[in-house]
């Protein structure tokens, strides 16, 4: 397979990927973002339903004969990053940015259904392929809130197949997890309610910020002292609000954090620890101390079988030194939630420069693409779906 697509096919890719990079929205509101992506559908004749969890699409492209029936999902929401790169296609919109690819995914997607045309495959292949364009990948579970309007219900969707840009891989490389891709998610929210007073005072009161800084400290012992070795996760306190001067000491602190899981026993157990510590936290400042726990994304597990077709197809199309085997991610995805109805796999693009050493990563304000990925993801994907369908 060559990885370049012929120069006019490639240079409307740069063009649309950079239109969406400087126009980025947030989570439910890829008003402007999706009308563009209807826009395309319409002038390449392609039927799709609009308004589906608000700004999510499904747009579908049939060949010919009767087949199965595949999906594939490209997420469409940006970040709240000023970006920090200086580029023509910089973002336009202060403060939002699409610092985590979302805007190549868009454009990925939007290239294999003009491949898929352009190929001849709606003549000469068999089956129906599903585009999902889907809001709110950002915390904001539109996976999930697409999948919960029935839509899809009666869709007999062999297998579901995404990809992700990764700065961690040069252009021209993917990755892809044997099976679980990416971790399971919960947020962590603890309440401290002590007694306030003058700073110069401690004794008539009772401290919540103390007892907070000594809670941290305990929940960063969870990882290392109560997991076996060989086990992963992360327990990361990102948020500690408490106090309004320096000679006062408040009422209240608030905590929130996040965890990170590969394994549903693990989870539970971290969480039991999380809530022994926090009561004992309380015990031992003479405070109340409130813990919440609240799920968030599942984890994300590759169907082995389909991960087994990736690495053969991909090997053959890049080379075999070109595929290389992941360990899991601790960032979460809710492609799961597609996973966990179909069955699917993510696959990683490189997407760094491959004369440059790895940089800046995903949700960085520097973060950027080797614009090449996008043929790569087009004609490697194309590939997979078609050659897939017909198995």
């Amino acid at each position: 397979m060559q990885n370049r697509l012929p120069d006019s096919f490639h240079n409307r890719l740069v063009t649309l990927r950079r239109e969406f990079h400087q126009f980025p929205e947030l989570q439910y509101q890829e008003e402007k973002t999706s009308a563009k992506i209807c826009d395309i559908l319409t002038a390449l004749n392609i039927p799709f339903q609009a308004g589906i969890a608000g700004t999510g699409i499904a747009a579908r492209v049939k060949a010919e004969r009767k087949g199965a029936t595949l999906a594939f999902r490209a997420d469409m929401d940006a970040l709240p990053i000023t970006e920090a790169n200086d580029v023509p296609y910089k973002s336009l919109r202060p403060g939002l940015m699409h610092a985590c690819g979302h805007d190549a995914h868009i454009t990925i997607s939007l290239g294999i259904i003009r491949w898929l045309k352009e190929s001849g495959w709606t003549q000469s292949g068999s089956g129906e392929i599903l585009f999902i364009f889907q809001p709110a990948e950002e915390g904001g579970a539109g996976a999930k809130a697409m999948l919960n309007t029935g839509i899809f219900d009666s869709e007999p969707v062999k297998a579901v197949f995404a990809g992700h840009v990764l700065p961690e891989l040069p252009a021209g490389d993917i990755g892809i997890a044997p099976e679980i891709a990416n971790a399971a998610t919960n947020t962590l929210r603890i309440r401290l309610k002590g007694k306030g007073g003058h700073g110069a005072y401690p004794h008539q009161c009772k401290d919540p910020i103390v007892a907070g800084a000594h809670l941290v400290t305990q929940l960063q012992t969870i990882v290392s002292r109560n997991l076996p070795p060989l086990e992963s996760a992360v327990v990361t306190v990102g948020r500690f609000h408490a106090g309004t001067a320096s000679n006062i000491i408040p009422e209240e602190a608030f905590l929130e954090g996040t965890l990170r899981t590969l394994d549903p026993i693990i989870r539970k157990q971290i969480l039991k620890r999380i809530e022994e510590i926090v009561r004992g936290t309380g015990i031992a400042f003479d405070i109340s101390a409130d813990f919440e726990s609240v799920e968030g994304y599942p984890l994300l597990k590759n169907d082995p079988e389909l991960v087994k077709f990736i690495r053969a197809c991909a090997g053959e199309c890049l080379g075999a030194d070109h595929v290389h085997i992941k360990k899991p991610s601790m960032g979460a995805e809710d492609f799961s939630y597609f996973c966990q109805k179909w069955g699917g796999v993510m696959v990683d693009l490189g997407c760094r420069d491959p004369k440059t050493e790895f940089q800046y990563g995903l949700h960085s304000p520097h973060f950027d693409i080797d614009e090449s990925v996008l043929d790569l993801g087009v004609l490697l994907f194309g590939q997979m779906l078609t050659r897939y369908i017909e198995n």
